[in-house]
């Protein structure tokens, strides 16, 4: 049998001892392995047979009209889809995929509070993915109700409260720690550390940073969350050392010990790492540092407006609350010394 008769197949030639020989293999897609025997053989054909099976296409069968499914993927065909931005459309594509299991064949028009309920707190457990789930679901209902898909005003997510999380306490750094991390820390830990200090941003616009937007008095950066581009003004200490460790080769800015760049989730890791390898740092985060940055713009005098523009509104609230009670301590502590 010619190999033109059986799709999908290609043949390894290898020299052996006692001569030439040939391996016959089966590739299609991302499935790549290898054919028992040659053409001909029964157990070439039984194969052959079963991995055509298992890498046919399989026929889509259309989602029925008005069902949660249909909704879904009308919506992630939509123009308003595509105009989010790229974290924002992972993040609903992901919830999406969350929600099929529980509603894909529900009617979307028929869907009660009480059914929406149910799913979101079958994950009460992760606060923030229930709340997301409500969030998702009351955006495609207003947008189903734009594509006068459903009854005009029909949202049966309306009045379903945000779910109550347990506070996560993030810990500010102090001036101390910042200092003694500083010292402390391996040289290509100093970067993403002044970089958070300084420019207050999120660990994923960090990770993002390149050369290119360093312009030495400022830093340009487009906010993966918000998609908002902000120029901040590069504090002296922080352009000096990007000056120092300047790349001529572009790229992102900061980069493993090894050179490679990282990507969020390395960075958060390896600062992990960092804090605990230095003796007498208590643990802290990239987050913290980044209400450090609220803390020490406030210090400096910046109004409110001028750094919520930086850090963002609820950080800059989170921030305050740390930094009153820090301030609050420390004149407890001056009278308390005032009257040894």
């Amino acid at each position: 049998m010619a190999m033109a008769d059986l799709p999908y197949t290609y043949v390894i030639r290898r020299r052996l001892k006692t001569g030439w020989r040939e391996y016959w293999r089966f590739r299609r897609g991302i499935v790549d392995t290898a054919l028992p025997g040659a053409p001909g053989d029964a157990a070439f054909h039984a194969r052959y047979q079963e991995l055509l099976g298992q890498t046919e296409p399989k026929q889509v069968k259309a989602a029925p009209r008005m069902s949660c499914a249909w909704i879904f993927d009308r919506y992630l065909a939509s123009p308003e889809f595509e105009q989010l931005a790229d974290r924002t459309r992972v993040d609903y594509e992901r919830t999406i995929n969350k929600l099929r299991p529980f509603l894909g064949e529900e009617r979307f028009d028929c869907l009660t509070r009480a059914t929406i309920k149910a799913v979101r707190d079958h994950w009460r457990a992760q606060p923030r993915t229930a709340h997301k789930i409500k969030q998702l679901m009351s955006r495609l209902y207003s947008w189903a109700d734009e594509e006068e898909l459903v009854p005009q005003g029909f949202n049966p997510t309306a009045g379903i409260r945000k779910p109550k999380a347990r506070v996560k306490h993030i810990p500010i750094w102090s001036e101390e720690e910042i200092e003694h991390f500083l010292a402390n820390c391996e040289p290509f830990m100093r970067t993403p550390v002044l970089l958070a200090l300084y420019t207050g941003q999120r660990r994923e616009d960090l990770a993002q940073m390149e050369w290119s937007a360093f312009m030495g008095g400022i830093i340009r950066v487009r906010q993966n969350k918000t998609g908002e581009p902000l120029d901040i003004p590069c504090h002296r200490r922080l352009r000096e050392h990007l000056e120092s460790i300047r790349s001529n080769f572009g790229g992102p800015i900061i980069r493993a010990q090894s050179g490679r760049p990282m990507d969020a989730n390395a960075l958060s890791s390896a600062m992990n790492r960092a804090v605990e390898a230095i003796d007498g740092m208590p643990h802290r985060t990239l987050h913290g540092l980044r209400y450090a940055a609220a803390g020490g713009l406030n210090a400096a005098g910046a109004s409110f407006e001028q750094i919520v523009s930086i850090i963002g509104h609820r950080t800059y609230q989170v921030a305050m609350e740390y930094i009153r009670q820090r301030r609050l301590a420390l004149e407890a502590v001056a009278k308390l010394e005032q009257r040894a």
